[in-house]
């Protein structure tokens, strides 16, 4: 039950992502980066996103040493490959105008902070970014949240030089997926300790 709900936030986490691509608005900081890097290679983004969030794990692993989580693992391969399933087989609709493909970007935006949400209420193993954040801040001797601003702003510069679409879709993001992934991290946490106690119950 709770693998088939970690998959199902790693898929939201795609589909949200893909429906910021297809808004064609400016998408999130990493999204900047992996869609810079496929312009210059004949590789699909959701491969750029598999192999940019394996290459992840492995210099979190050169830094601590610490072994990843199986769950680490499926996340930094399955986001990839779900995007490319949605990309590539064409599952999101065009929209016409302005109007429909904002309210389109901020859905995704939303979907988004609702897959990450589910996937780390689950607790089978954090994000590659997010471990290779905490590796970084614990070498640095720095905040957690200033580490992961400076790779934030470092990715997506890096993508704007590639040729990433930098456009206010990105500023939103920034903004928005915060707080709603705070907002269903609560929500898939009360989820999980349901789940949970009726396990123990059985």
């Amino acid at each position: 039950m709770k693998w088939a709900l970690f998959m199902g936030g790693l898929f939201l986490l795609a589909l949200g992502s893909s429906m910021m691509i297809t808004a064609d608005l400016g998408v999130s900081t990493w999204d900047v980066l992996h869609l810079g890097l496929a312009r210059h290679t004949p590789i699909s983004v959701g491969t750029i996103i598999l192999l940019v969030g394996l290459l992840l794990v492995l210099c979190k692993y050169i830094l601590d040493r610490i072994r990843p989580q199986f769950g680490t693992l499926v996340n930094a391969v399955f986001v990839g490959v779900f995007m490319n399933l949605i990309l590539d087989h064409h599952w999101l609709p065009q929209l016409d105008g302005i109007a429909l493909n904002i309210a389109w970007l901020i859905l995704g935006i939303f979907v988004i902070g609702m897959g990450a949400g589910l996937y780390v209420a689950i607790g089978y193993g954090a994000g590659p970014r997010d471990g290779l954040t905490l590796a970084l801040a614990d070498r640095f001797n720095t905040s957690v949240r200033m580490m992961r601003t400076w790779m934030e702003l470092t990715a997506c510069l890096i993508g704007w030089v590639l040729g990433g679409p930098v456009f206010f879709g990105t500023v939103l993001s920034i903004f928005l997926i915060g707080p709603f992934f705070q907002f269903w991290l609560e929500q898939f946490r009360r989820l999980v300790s349901v789940i949970d106690r009726a396990k123990v119950a059985a």
